[in-house]
């Protein structure tokens, strides 16, 4: 059971460390994956696409801005 739970949080460690660390990149792979997933049958409304997609922008803008904003 700890090895499977360290291997989790490695893993989970990972992948936090690649959309803190890139954040712009994630975004652009988010759209992406989910209109290629819409394209090929997702049943998602235009509603929920555009929901998804905001939602997905502000967190990433958010966490981009820090990257960006000089320190005083």
């Amino acid at each position: 059971m700890n090895t499977i739970v360290t291997f989790l949080l490695g893993l989970w460690s990972g992948i936090w460390g690649r959309i803190t660390g890139e954040p712009v990149m994630t975004l652009a792979v988010i759209q992406s994956a989910l209109a290629l997933a819409v394209t090929f049958g997702l049943h998602w409304t235009p509603e929920q696409v555009g929901a998804f997609l905001a939602v997905s922008a502000a967190v990433l803008g958010w966490i981009s801005r820090s990257k960006v904003t000089p320190v005083p």
